[in-house]
């Protein structure tokens, strides 16, 4: 359900992710879905302050405190669209019907480079049992290299 932008006041999902904070990013693991994201610096601070209480306009105000730099609510809706698409938020966020949508090219010219666009790259997680595939591992003529029921065609292990 998406809520009125009046009453949007974005929740960070907790539950079901395994998380990981390193300098610059966040790395989270969603155990539901299998998938992993990366979340750059700007959208681990949104996704940080997504508490249930912080508006979107003081999540802007918090990201321009913490990144030195004049932040644009338009960052923190690009971001939120972002983090929804991904389901890291526990609600569907959806920006006001009287804000134009931007893509990030049109969030790069106005915001220029002073701050990282708001980035989550995911990926599919392969499932344990691809780890004991053996296609395709090189095995240089080794078949010991390819494991059982596999062979080595002298390059490869199929």
């Amino acid at each position: 359900m998406v809520k009125s932008s009046a009453q949007q006041l974005p929740i960070a999902r907790k539950e079901g992710l395994l998380v990981e904070t390193l300098p610059d990013e966040v790395l989270v693991y969603d155990l539901d879905r299998k998938k992993a994201h990366c979340l750059n610096q700007t959208a681990a601070l949104i996704w940080q302050h997504c508490d249930g209480r912080t508006s979107v306009s003081e999540i802007a105000l918090a990201l321009s405190d913490h990144l030195n730099a004049p932040i644009d609510e338009e960052v923190v809706w690009y971001g939120l669209n972002h983090l929804s698409k991904t389901r890291l938020l526990e609600e569907e966020v959806a920006r006001p019907g009287e804000l134009p949508s931007v893509s990030r090219r049109d969030l790069i010219r106005k915001i220029g480079l002073a701050v990282s666009v708001p980035l989550v790259i995911s990926v599919l997680a392969p499932q344990a049992s691809a780890a004991n595939s053996c296609f395709g591992r090189l095995c240089a003529g080794n078949p010991s290299v390819c494991g059982a029921g596999c062979t080595c065609n002298g390059t490869t292990c199929q």
